[in-house]
Protein backbone atom coordinates (compact mmCIF):
# COMPACT_ATOMS: atom_id res chain seq x y z
CA UNK A 1 0.00 0.00 0.00
CA UNK A 2 1.33 3.65 -0.96
CA UNK A 3 1.16 6.26 1.44
CA UNK A 4 0.06 10.02 0.27
CA UNK A 5 2.83 12.31 0.83
CA UNK A 6 2.36 14.74 4.30
CA UNK A 7 0.85 17.92 2.78
CA UNK A 8 3.20 21.14 3.55
CA UNK A 9 1.50 24.45 4.63
CA UNK A 10 0.75 26.93 2.04
CA UNK A 11 2.64 30.27 1.73
CA UNK A 12 0.67 33.39 0.61
CA UNK A 13 0.40 37.03 1.73
CA UNK A 14 -3.93 37.38 2.16
CA UNK A 15 -5.55 39.98 -0.39
CA UNK A 16 -6.60 42.82 1.10
CA UNK A 17 -9.85 44.92 -0.45
CA UNK A 18 -7.27 47.86 -1.22
CA UNK A 19 -4.83 45.23 -3.00
CA UNK A 20 -7.91 44.10 -5.63
CA UNK A 21 -9.09 47.42 -6.29
CA UNK A 22 -5.76 48.96 -7.64
CA UNK A 23 -4.79 46.45 -9.46
CA UNK A 24 -5.01 47.46 -13.19
CA UNK A 25 -8.27 46.63 -14.89
CA UNK A 26 -8.56 44.29 -17.42
CA UNK A 27 -11.64 45.68 -19.89
CA UNK A 28 -14.45 44.04 -21.88
CA UNK A 29 -14.76 43.66 -25.77
CA UNK A 30 -18.04 45.69 -25.90
CA UNK A 31 -20.44 47.03 -23.11
CA UNK A 32 -24.10 47.41 -23.80
CA UNK A 33 -27.29 49.07 -23.15
CA UNK A 34 -30.73 46.88 -21.82
CA UNK A 35 -32.45 49.87 -20.49
CA UNK A 36 -33.03 53.83 -20.36
CA UNK A 37 -30.84 54.11 -16.68
CA UNK A 38 -27.26 54.52 -16.75
CA UNK A 39 -26.69 51.42 -14.77
CA UNK A 40 -28.69 49.38 -17.13
CA UNK A 41 -25.25 47.90 -19.09
CA UNK A 42 -23.95 44.64 -19.70
CA UNK A 43 -20.02 44.01 -20.55
CA UNK A 44 -19.46 41.35 -22.80
CA UNK A 45 -15.87 39.20 -22.86
CA UNK A 46 -15.71 37.75 -25.84
CA UNK A 47 -12.75 34.67 -26.05
CA UNK A 48 -10.45 34.87 -29.19
CA UNK A 49 -11.37 32.56 -32.12
CA UNK A 50 -14.67 31.20 -33.94
CA UNK A 51 -17.88 30.82 -31.56
CA UNK A 52 -20.08 29.65 -30.52
CA UNK A 53 -19.08 30.24 -27.20
CA UNK A 54 -20.24 28.99 -23.52
CA UNK A 55 -21.38 31.71 -21.72
CA UNK A 56 -21.65 32.92 -17.68
CA UNK A 57 -23.60 35.62 -16.74
CA UNK A 58 -22.08 36.99 -14.23
CA UNK A 59 -24.22 39.01 -11.42
CA UNK A 60 -21.96 41.21 -8.79
CA UNK A 61 -22.90 41.27 -5.35
CA UNK A 62 -22.70 44.48 -3.02
CA UNK A 63 -25.98 43.71 -1.03
CA UNK A 64 -27.84 44.73 -3.44
CA UNK A 65 -26.99 48.10 -3.40
CA UNK A 66 -24.99 49.96 -6.06
CA UNK A 67 -22.84 52.07 -3.62
CA UNK A 68 -21.11 48.77 -2.50
CA UNK A 69 -20.03 47.35 -5.52
CA UNK A 70 -20.37 47.18 -9.27
CA UNK A 71 -20.05 45.14 -11.82
CA UNK A 72 -16.26 46.25 -12.70
CA UNK A 73 -15.81 43.97 -9.55
CA UNK A 74 -16.03 40.82 -11.64
CA UNK A 75 -13.51 42.09 -14.61
CA UNK A 76 -10.72 40.07 -13.48
CA UNK A 77 -12.41 36.99 -13.09
CA UNK A 78 -14.50 37.41 -16.25
CA UNK A 79 -11.05 38.07 -18.09
CA UNK A 80 -9.73 34.82 -16.79
CA UNK A 81 -12.92 32.86 -18.16
CA UNK A 82 -12.34 34.74 -21.71
CA UNK A 83 -8.70 33.63 -21.65
CA UNK A 84 -10.18 30.25 -21.20
CA UNK A 85 -12.10 30.38 -24.46
CA UNK A 86 -15.62 31.35 -22.01
CA UNK A 87 -17.23 34.24 -23.09
CA UNK A 88 -19.06 36.17 -20.15
CA UNK A 89 -22.24 38.47 -20.03
CA UNK A 90 -21.43 40.20 -16.92
CA UNK A 91 -24.66 42.29 -15.63
CA UNK A 92 -25.47 45.67 -13.74
CA UNK A 93 -28.81 46.36 -12.38
CA UNK A 94 -29.86 48.79 -10.28
CA UNK A 95 -29.55 47.91 -6.16
CA UNK A 96 -32.19 48.86 -3.46
CA UNK A 97 -30.39 52.52 -3.35
CA UNK A 98 -30.80 53.73 -6.45
CA UNK A 99 -34.80 54.59 -8.06
CA UNK A 100 -36.01 52.13 -9.54
CA UNK A 101 -33.71 49.99 -7.69
CA UNK A 102 -35.54 47.56 -4.81
CA UNK A 103 -38.38 45.20 -5.67
CA UNK A 104 -39.25 43.90 -8.17
CA UNK A 105 -36.74 46.54 -10.04
CA UNK A 106 -33.82 44.72 -9.19
CA UNK A 107 -35.14 41.51 -10.51
CA UNK A 108 -36.64 42.86 -13.35
CA UNK A 109 -33.10 44.76 -14.20
CA UNK A 110 -31.57 41.13 -13.83
CA UNK A 111 -33.80 39.42 -16.24
CA UNK A 112 -33.79 42.00 -18.98
CA UNK A 113 -30.14 41.93 -18.70
CA UNK A 114 -29.98 38.07 -18.74
CA UNK A 115 -32.69 38.84 -21.83
CA UNK A 116 -30.68 40.91 -23.41
CA UNK A 117 -28.61 37.88 -23.99
CA UNK A 118 -30.64 36.24 -26.44
CA UNK A 119 -30.92 39.88 -28.66
CA UNK A 120 -26.94 39.45 -29.09
CA UNK A 121 -26.24 36.40 -28.62
CA UNK A 122 -25.43 36.19 -32.90
CA UNK A 123 -23.17 39.39 -32.50
CA UNK A 124 -21.06 38.11 -30.08
CA UNK A 125 -20.92 34.36 -31.10
CA UNK A 126 -22.34 33.12 -28.04
CA UNK A 127 -23.83 29.91 -27.31
CA UNK A 128 -27.42 29.81 -25.73
CA UNK A 129 -27.63 26.45 -24.72
CA UNK A 130 -24.37 26.77 -22.97
CA UNK A 131 -25.22 29.56 -20.12
CA UNK A 132 -24.08 28.95 -16.74
CA UNK A 133 -25.55 31.97 -14.15
CA UNK A 134 -22.78 32.80 -11.46
CA UNK A 135 -23.12 35.32 -8.87
CA UNK A 136 -21.48 36.35 -5.94
CA UNK A 137 -23.17 37.32 -2.48
CA UNK A 138 -25.74 39.14 -3.53
CA UNK A 139 -25.47 38.51 -7.02
CA UNK A 140 -25.62 34.65 -6.21
CA UNK A 141 -29.16 35.33 -4.81
CA UNK A 142 -30.05 36.99 -8.24
CA UNK A 143 -28.33 34.27 -10.70
CA UNK A 144 -30.22 31.48 -8.60
CA UNK A 145 -33.46 33.82 -9.18
CA UNK A 146 -32.65 33.79 -12.84
CA UNK A 147 -32.06 30.29 -13.48
CA UNK A 148 -35.27 29.65 -11.62
CA UNK A 149 -37.53 32.49 -13.81
CA UNK A 150 -39.38 29.76 -15.72
CA UNK A 151 -41.24 28.65 -12.47
CA UNK A 152 -42.74 32.41 -11.95
CA UNK A 153 -46.57 31.99 -11.49
CA UNK A 154 -48.33 34.51 -14.21
CA UNK A 155 -49.59 36.26 -11.24
CA UNK A 156 -46.16 37.71 -10.45
CA UNK A 157 -45.11 40.80 -11.31
CA UNK A 158 -41.56 39.04 -11.90
CA UNK A 159 -43.46 37.14 -14.68
CA UNK A 160 -42.04 36.87 -18.38
CA UNK A 161 -43.36 34.93 -21.13
CA UNK A 162 -40.19 33.42 -22.31
CA UNK A 163 -36.97 33.97 -20.10
CA UNK A 164 -33.52 32.95 -21.16
CA UNK A 165 -33.02 29.71 -20.45
CA UNK A 166 -29.97 29.21 -18.42
CA UNK A 167 -28.70 25.66 -17.82
CA UNK A 168 -26.56 25.94 -14.70
CA UNK A 169 -26.46 28.63 -11.88
CA UNK A 170 -23.66 29.04 -9.16
CA UNK A 171 -23.86 30.80 -6.03
CA UNK A 172 -20.64 32.17 -4.86
CA UNK A 173 -21.69 32.75 -0.73
CA UNK A 174 -24.81 33.87 -1.72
Amino acid sequence: MTSLPAATPASFTPLKWPDLTKRPQPKPDATISYGDDTLQKVDVWVPAGPGQHPVVLMVHGGCWTTKIADRSLMNWIADDLRKSGVAVWNIEYRGVDRPGGGYPGTFRDAGAAADALRKHATEFHLDTKRIVAVGHSAGGHLALWLAARARIARSSPLYTAQPLKIARAISLGG
